[in-house]
């Protein structure tokens, strides 16, 4: 939050946090559809042989798409809009590290998988730490 020379507050990383709002509906939402339209092909590349979960988490992508382009396109960012997609960044990063984690004992990865969910993660990972960055400067504004 900024205080601008009229003494109105103004909040900090406006046109920054819509660019990566919008940025992150785009990669979710072709990430979501490449899920639903073609999940067999998702199967063969990483291994992941759940097409239920596989589609599952398409639909959820494209029902947090919406949610981010609603959030990116309002006169003022809402800050618990960015507080949420913030913690489900941060918990898709961590359920990636358990499926990970769980290679081999729950499911077998590729290798294309393993590095398809490293890449994906590392760049939700950035996603959360701009909107947690913009929470944390803007906390005050929030009510």
């Amino acid at each position: 939050m900024t205080l601008q020379q009229n003494g109105a507050k103004s909040v900090t990383g406006d046109f920054l946090i819509r660019k990566v709002l919008l940025t992150n509906a785009v990669s979710s939402g072709a990430c979501g559809l490449l899920l639903l339209l073609f999940p067999k092909y998702v199967t063969d590349w990483t291994g992941l042989d759940n097409r239920s979960a596989l589609i599952g988490t398409g639909i959820f992508l494209l029902i947090v798409v919406s949610f981010l382009v609603w959030a990116a396109t309002r006169n003022v960012v809402p800050y618990r809009g960015v507080l949420i997609f913030s913690i489900v960044d941060i918990l898709w990063v961590v359920d990636s590290i358990l499926l990970l984690g769980a290679n081999g004992s729950v499911v077998t990865i590729t290798v294309f998988g393993i590095w398809a969910i490293i890449l994906v993660a590392v760049v939700v990972g950035i996603f959360a730490i701009f909107e947690a960055s913009y929470c944390w400067r803007n906390r005050l504004y929030s009510k």
